[in-house]
This record gives C-alpha cells, sequence and structure tokens, in this order.
C-alpha cells in the first residue's frame, strides 16, 4: 500500500460563543463545549523594579552572609528566595543562574549576559568577587576558588 500525500483548500468558519466553539466546514458541523478551567496558575508577583536576577542575586548573598563561604549551589540559592518568594518557580531561577553564568555552556543561548557567577564544577557556582557584600569582598580571593576547583577535578 502507498501513500500519497496531498492537500485540498476547504473554507469554513469558526464560531465562538462562550464556553462553546462551532466549526463548520462545508456542510459539517462540530460541536466543541469548553469546561471552566480549574484556576489559573499562580505567577510570582515581584516589587515594581525587581527581576528575577535580581532575587537571584540578592539570595546569593545572602547565602554567603549566612555560610560565610562563597560556593553554593542552585538548591541552595532556591531555598533562600523562596523564603521571600513562595511560590518561585525553581526552573525560572536556574535559567537565570544559567544566563548570569559567563563560563557555563549553556551561556551562549542567553541574551541577558549578565556576569554575576562563574561556575566551578558541574552544579557548583561562586559568586563573582565585585558583586559580594561588603564585608565578604576582603576574605575571599581566587586562591580559595582555585582550591576548590582542583579538589572537584
Amino acid at each position: 500500500m502507498r501513500e500519497i500525500a496531498f492537500s485540498v483548500p476547504v473554507s469554513g468558519v469558526i464560531r465562538l460563543d462562550g464556553n462553546s466553539i462551532t466549526v463548520v466546514i462545508n456542510r459539517a458541523s462540530t460541536n466543541v463545549l469548553m469546561e471552566a478551567g480549574t484556576g489559573s496558575r499562580e505567577h510570582t508577583v515581584f516589587e515594581p523594579g525587581v527581576s528575577m536576577f535580581d532575587i537571584l542575586l540578592e539570595s546569593a548573598r545572602e547565602y554567603i552572609r549566612r555560610k560565610t563561604y562563597n560556593r553554593f549551589t542552585v538548591s541552595q540559592l532556591y531555598e533562600i528566595a523562596q523564603e521571600k518568594y513562595p511560590h518561585l518557580n525553581k526552573r525560572s531561577l536556574i535559567a537565570r543562574l544559567t544566563a548570569a553564568t559567563p563560563n557555563h555552556p549553556s551561556f551562549k543561548h542567553h541574551v541577558s549576559h549578565k556576569d554575576y557567577f562563574s561556575r566551578i564544577a558541574p552544579g557548583i557556582y561562586t559568586l563573582e568577587n565585585q558583586y559580594l557584600p561588603e564585608r565578604m569582598s576582603s576574605q575571599v580571593d581566587s586562591s580559595d576558588i582555585e582550591s576548590t576547583q582542583g579538589q572537584i577535578h
């Protein structure tokens, strides 16, 4: 058995009436009744002027203030961010972390090109020195990051 693809131009009408959709093509008619949704998905609403990048950066700074060292995972940042934004989408946070990490392999796919973080191993990140909290910037140096990279490989 062989199949031959073809197309036939047809004209029709789609009627929308409340929660009912009627599709009429030539003399054939089909009705679809749409049920009311179960509710809209909750979206995190930030304060005016606050972006997901701002939340990510502040979460990293808060993590460093609490733990006093500059190494973290996205899960650790997500836990801190959830304290203020309980409905925060973890995948959105991961995407922004990737977009703000120039040495991440997927950074090239993002247009924001922030430079907040450095990836020192798969899943482990550090905050760049210029974004560290004021009291931490003098305590963390590049030798700390280099020694960590040697241990992870």
